[in-house]
């Protein structure tokens, strides 16, 4: 079903990419169909079909870090247009034909199309065979991407990665949790030796501006390896353990981390939005007076404090108080809207324009923290320092007083909230994070008979394609 449905849709899936890059208001006869550019891939064709999947690769990012903020107790979407999105991920159970089911065809949907420009990359005569392989190392990036992003949603369940197959072959098969992040860091290992072989050739097609400083061969390398480091990391609580965090260190090591230098933790690569006609825009910056997305602020408050006095700046400083006339509240959900982010807002003012961290530099170094605790060979006192760094210097709070002999279970906790706090309302990292150290429990219900989602299910068309019941568990997990 997966296959057939992205094959049959591919043609105007890519088509679509490139007219909302180019801001058409309509459909320009002079872009290439699929079949065309398959059948003349010239240089200007492929740079079209390269803007398309940078284009593609942030779709529903806003949707992915409302819905798992919201499972996280981040914040919630109190619209009160579309009741599984508000009462779902707090009463649960996911519906995978309704809010459970989303981030899926999406990311599957830039797949198909990342395959499509390579295969079409492999039949242009009109670049050189250095460009070619930057073009490789790009769709193989951002399809390693696309993968770390489903699996981060179904976890134990796993998901299909052999969506290269022919229209007539059977729905591709589900692998585990532990071989997606393992194809995922194939296809970024492999996209990085291409770029360390061809650090000399120029990329055959333009970078979005949220890769600004990260837009040579070089230095889309170190992203490469930031991505790598995360992917290793994540890998690790699936099951590879201290190999996985070894490996991290590794990539991290030539990623663009900058540990010691507070002024850059925001420094990274960024997913753009725009107000251009055609283009997408970052929905999730909602003015103050807005009654959509919301910080859940009695739990968030509740967590920030220190010593009942001082809040972590990370939250005072990513969220300001509603000012519509009446608090924002919906029937069924013990939930009072009083608080906003603001973390895409510029110079106080919501911003559609404003852009969303794929990676920076504060991750890095919570991820190298994480690594340092749990390698085959760990240094724990580093591990502390990287933490403490983040903390004082991005949430204004006194060190962790974490030491080399602390137990693993403090250091997870202390490494959970830093990371909660440094990437709120970014990632859904809160959720992820509980899931992956088994701390689904720990999260605040926030309503009475409340629950915590451990996974977002597979998608209703995927359990019909393999003849499976409702609520289907293709690895039988």
């Amino acid at each position: 079903m997966l296959n057939k449905y992205l094959r049959a849709t591919g043609a105007t899936l890519i088509l679509g990419t490139f007219v909302a890059c180019a801001n058409f208001d309509v459909t320009n006869p002079n872009q290439p169909t699929l079949d065309d550019l398959l059948a003349s891939p010239t240089r200007a064709k492929l740079s079209a079909a390269a803007t398309g999947l940078f284009s593609r690769s942030r779709s529903e990012i806003t949707s992915f870090i409302w819905r798992l903020g919201s499972m996280g107790r981040e914040g919630i979407n109190l619209a009160g247009n579309n009741q599984p999105d508000y009462q779902e991920p707090y009463f649960g159970p996911l519906s995978p034909s309704g809010f459970g089911g989303a981030l899926w065809q999406s990311r599957y949907a830039l797949i198909r199309d990342a395959n499509t420009y390579l295969d079409a990359l492999g039949r242009s005569g009109d670049l050189s065979s250095g460009e070619k392989a930057l073009g490789q190392a790009m769709a193989e990036t951002l399809k390693g991407l696309a993968f770390m992003y489903i699996i981060e949603t179904r976890a134990k369940l796993g998901a299909p990665v052999d969506v290269g197959r022919a229209i007539e072959a059977a729905p591709a098969p589900f692998v585990t949790e532990d071989s997606v992040y393992g194809y995922a860091i194939g296809l970024l290992n492999d996209a990085y030796t291409k770029l360390q072989a061809n650090t000399a050739v120029a990329f055959p097609f333009p970078l979005p501006p949220g890769y600004s400083g990260f837009d040579t061969p070089a230095t889309f390398g170190q992203f490469v390896r930031a991505l790598t480091a995360k992917a290793y990391v994540l890998r690790a609580t699936a099951g590879c353990g201290a190999a996985c965090y070894t490996s991290a260190l590794t990539a991290l090591n030539a990623s663009f981390i900058d540990p010691a230098n507070a002024g850059q933790l925001q420094k990274g690569v960024y997913f753009n939005f725009s107000n251009a006609a055609g283009d997408q825009g970052n929905d999730l910056s909602e003015p103050l007076d807005g009654v959509r997305y919301f910080a859940d602020s009695l739990i968030l408050y509740q967590k920030v404090q220190f010593n009942g006095l001082t809040p972590d700046r990370r939250l005072t400083s990513k969220t300001a108080g509603a000012t519509a006339d009446a608090p924002q509240t919906i029937a069924g959900v013990g939930i009072t809207g009083t608080l906003k982010f603001t973390n895409y807002f510029t110079n106080g003012l919501s911003d559609a324009s404003h852009p969303i961290p794929i990676i920076k530099n504060e991750e890095l170094i919570l991820l190298r923290a994480e690594a340092e605790w749990f390698a085959s060979t760990p240094n724990k006192t580093q591990a502390v320092t990287d933490l403490n760094f983040v903390r004082t210097n991005s949430g204004g709070l006194p060190p962790t007083g974490l030491t080399a002999a602390s137990s693993d279970a403090a250091f997870i906790t202390a490494l959970l909230y830093e990371r909660e706090f440094s990437l709120l309302w970014e990632q859904g990292t809160t959720w992820i994070d509980a899931r992956r150290f088994n701390r689904l429990s720990t999260i605040p219900l926030g309503v009475t008979n409340g629950s915590v989602p451990a996974v977002m299910p597979v998608p209703v068309a995927e359990c019909s394609a393999r003849r499976l019941p409702g609520n289907c568990s293709p690895l039988g997990s």
